[in-house]
């Protein structure tokens, strides 16, 4: 693959889902890699369309350019940028060439996985951390719960080896694609922007090509979201959304923000009043929320034993309906979490005044 095609293929999937003109992707180009000439650009991007590698579509004045998911090969190209990405990434980085090269031979064996993507690699390299995020395939549940209890002991005893911090998302291909899809800011719509899939590139790119290919939208995010600054407002308008609403603020119109990062700004403040909202908001919408992605959250913002705390607390005193808790609650205890116990009285009575139980 040539740069300039590398350079146009790497922008478009950062920005899936996003109209861009010629001029529109020259500019980001250049905001990525310091240089870019629409000349040059306008020239490779109608050859890539005479290859049906991208599509060019009018809008007003201007030509939109898309990726062609049609044309089966976009595929293996993706896959290459990936390597390409890959290897740019890891050039002069020897103990993340020494993970990277530990973490393909043990995930070798380990059944389901469909993808393994690196998230923020450049930021987190510079922090001494990594973000990693498996996508599995989908096979019954049993099964993916033991390659999820797999997957987190490697990952647990890579990081001690490797004296680095290690967060980690597992997700199988249903939920994979169900938060792409998502109309609300998530990490993983975060990811598509800034992320190396490290391993099997054409499983990660064939599980989008096949969604897009049914007619779903899917939007990349640019920005990334930090829990702690989320504002109050939105705070406020998403927690109503989730079914607790607050005497007192003014509820407007924010910005739909998952429920996992709801929780995650909450725990982050350690606010004792708004901390009964948590299993309020999870067991109104238990089906709604993605566990995986909540412990991903608490791992990285370090509160895996107060969630342990609330899911158990939530599994006794609700009776039905809370099924989906115990599978991250075997999760992680197979970790050895030390729970921090919640207040189950005062929840008990946050939930009857609620009408949770």
């Amino acid at each position: 693959m040539d740069e300039a095609t590398y350079r146009i293929l790497d922008t478009l999937s950062r920005n899936l889902g996003k109209p861009m003109s010629i001029n529109e992707l020259t500019r980001k180009i250049e905001e990525t890699y310091g240089r870019a000439y629409y000349a040059n650009t306008n020239e490779k991007i109608h050859s890539l369309t005479q290859d049906s590698i991208i599509t060019l579509s009018k809008s007003g004045r201007s030509s939109i350019i898309s990726p062609y998911f049609e044309n089966y090969l976009l595929i293996d190209l993706f896959a290459e940028m990936e390597l390409m990405r890959k290897q740019d990434f890891l050039k002069g980085k020897q103990e993340m060439q020494m993970l990277m090269m530990e973490i393909d031979t043990l995930m070798h064996n380990v059944p389901f996985v469909k993808s393994i993507s690196l998230m923020n690699p450049e930021r987190n390299a510079k922090l001494n951390k990594a973000e990693i995020m498996f996508h599995l395939k989908f096979p019954n549940r049993k099964s993916v719960e033991e390659t999820k209890i797999e997957i987190s002991t490697i990952m647990a005893s890579l990081q001690r080896t490797h004296n680095i911090k290690i967060d980690y998302l597992i997700l199988d291909d249903e939920a994979f694609l169900g938060l792409l899809k998502s109309n609300e800011s998530n990490p993983v719509r975060e990811m598509l922007h800034n992320k190396i899939a490290i391993l099997y590139p054409q499983g990660f790119w064939m599980s989008i090509r096949r969604e897009i290919l049914r007619g779903t939208m899917i939007v990349a995010e640019e920005k990334e979201i930090h829990p702690a600054k989320i504002s109050e407002g939105d705070l406020v308008f998403n927690l109503a959304r989730f079914g607790y609403t607050e005497l007192g603020p003014k509820l407007e119109q924010g910005k739909l923000i998952c429920i996992e990062y709801i929780i995650s700004k909450i725990m982050f403040h350690n606010d004792a009043r708004r901390m009964d909202a948590i299993p309020i908001i999870l067991a109104k919408n238990s089906k709604k929320t993605s566990y995986d992605l909540l412990l991903f959250l608490a791992r990285k913002y370090d509160f895996e034993g107060k969630i342990l705390g609330i899911l158990k607390a939530l599994r006794n005193l609700i009776a039905h309906g809370m099924a989906d808790i115990d599978e991250p609650i075997r999760l992680l205890e197979a970790m050895r979490v030390e729970e921090i116990k919640a207040n189950t009285k005062s929840m008990k009575e946050k939930l009857r005044l609620y009408n949770v139980t």
